[in-house]
């Protein structure tokens, strides 16, 4: 089976792989210079699905969990999981007061903290 994918995103880079680990002629075409751009920089919740969970349901980091791991599985070695870091001006507390009552496993920094991460 032939298939032309257009777009070199989160997901037309997955059905590439997908497709081509089940055998297909894959080719994919991507119009800017470099892979993962516009749409994949719109669809962090694949990426970091906890930064989604504020506003979304549980499934939405459910299934984001998965997908890090579909991806671990899939490019071993490339993929990294450091915590995700969530940031925003002291106008903004009650938002993230909000975004860790639907999260877990986080804790504040502080300007020296996130020094240390850079």
């Amino acid at each position: 089976m032939k298939v032309l994918i257009r777009g070199a995103g989160v997901a037309g880079l997955t059905l590439a792989h997908e497709l081509a680990t089940r055998r297909a002629d894959v080719t994919l075409v991507e119009k800017r210079e470099e892979i993962a751009g516009n749409a994949s920089f719109q669809a962090g919740g694949m990426l970091a699905p906890w930064c989604e969970r504020e506003s979304a349901e549980e499934a939405v980091l459910t299934l984001g969990r998965g997908a890090a791991d579909w991806w671990d599985a899939a490019l071993p070695g490339h993929i990294s999981r450091s915590g995700t870091l969530v940031v925003a001006p002291a106008r903004d507390v009650g938002e993230l007061d909000r975004f860790g009552r639907r999260t877990s496993g986080f804790g504040p920094l502080d300007a020296d903290d996130i020094a240390a991460l850079e």
